[in-house]
């Protein structure tokens, strides 16, 4: 059976199933170089050339013959378009059932609040005069993805389709898991990398993930446990499907043991697997099929003295494109736009894949190779 792969960009997924034997084609926005050597399929910007639209794809994927659903971002945040891509097909994941409940944030509040996990104050529309002063609170988009759209609160009434989060000190991190409905397995703990000027992003825009999160953020057997905890709860409430991931706050108690703090959950394949299937902890797509229909692997087991790996975007700082030649191509490098590909800044050029014996050395490497790219993509008015 083919598989239909959709959202902003499938190419990791892409490659996990491809790795594992599945069938697949894809509909995704960027439908990259990478992709397209990879997999059969369409995309928007390059079948469509419009902006991005969630809403556009089932469009797109007419055509592609398929037999099952499973997507990526930011798919979580449309359950109808979910509906009409499965077209009536099994779905590889959560249903658009599951995504209305798990992705509408005052019950998410409500399960948290229920279940005794924590969650950094949360406030919706209505609701602004319950925010406290003495704390900041952050205003975000309901239909949230990757940061965008998140900034500091300046206390005027909000919007429909934004809420408030306090700001929280702590380590930013994400937790990638296997689902079957009743219970889950955490699969890799993540240090989630934010608005690294470095890799040309700012303010709260997701940059990328490093894998394990480091004991001297919080890494641990403790936080692993924790984690698992709050996934297996969220699981058996929702009922959550597939491989998913959540992201948190890792701050500490008084007795200095970790504690998680959830912002929120996403209910399929998250940018961090990637890691898990680079490390060998898991086969992505495959635990992701078999998970949704019941059976969860086992918790995988970690080599020791395995080091780090590290997933960056690298953001554009300056208008540029992607050369005619491959010189600037570099190991570890991902999501690769076509030759003549202007990209201006603030988009995302590609994604970087690096190991490190330590976290920073991972880190660097990351900063390092955004630097290399900024030295090989030709100013665009230079552009030919």
């Amino acid at each position: 059976m083919t598989f239909l792969l959709a959202g902003v960009s499938v190419r990791a997924l892409a490659q996990s199933a491809v790795r594992a034997g599945y069938p697949v084609v894809a509909a995704d926005y960027f439908g990259d170089a990478d992709l397209a050597g990879l997999v059969a399929g369409r995309s928007l910007l390059r079948h469509g050339q419009t902006p991005y639209d969630a809403r556009g794809l089932p469009g797109l994927a007419r055509g592609l013959e398929y037999g099952a659903l499973a997507y990526a971002a930011n798919l979580e945040n449309h359950p109808r378009v979910v509906r009409a891509l499965a077209g009536g097909r099994p779905i590889a994941g959560n249903t658009p059932e599951v995504l209305a409940q798990a992705r509408h944030w005052p019950t998410l509040r409500r399960v948290c609040a229920e279940e005794g996990l924590a969650m950094p104050p949360t406030l919706f529309a209505g609701e602004e005069a319950k925010a406290r002063n003495q704390i900041e609170w952050l205003r975000k988009p309901v239909k949230s993805g990757g940061g965008h759209g998140i900034g500091f609160w300046d206390g005027r009434p909000l919007a429909r389709g934004w809420y408030l989060q306090a700001w929280v000190a702590g380590v930013s991190a994400s937790a990638v898991f296997a689902a079957n409905g009743r219970e889950s397995v955490v699969l890799a703990v993540t240090e989630q990398v934010v608005g690294d000027p470095k890799l040309g992003a700012h303010d709260f825009r997701h940059c990328g993930n490093i894998e394990p999160l480091a004991p001297e953020l919080g890494g641990g057997p403790a936080l692993t446990e924790a984690l698992a905890d709050m996934a297996g709860r969220l699981t058996r409430r929702f009922g959550l499907r597939g491989v998913c991931g959540l992201d948190c706050i890792v701050a500490h108690e008084p007795d200095g043991s970790p504690r998680p703090m959830l912002l929120e959950i996403n209910p399929r394949p998250t940018a961090s697997a990637e890691l898990v299937e680079e490390r060998r902890l898991a086969s992505v797509f495959d635990v992701h099929v078999r998970a949704a229909a019941g059976n969860l692997p086992a918790p995988p087991a970690r080599p020791e003295n395995a080091g780090y790996l590290a997933k960056g975007i690298a953001f554009a700082r300056r208008p540029c494109r992607i050369p005619e030649d491959t010189a600037w191509r570099r190991p570890g490098l991902r999501d690769l736009g076509h030759p003549g590909d202007a990209i201006a800044p603030g988009r995302p050029i590609c994604s970087i894949v690096l190991p490190g014996a330590t976290r920073r050395a991972a880190l660097e490497g990351l900063h390092a190779a955004a630097r290399d790219l900024e030295r090989h993509l030709a100013p665009k008015e230079n552009a030919s």
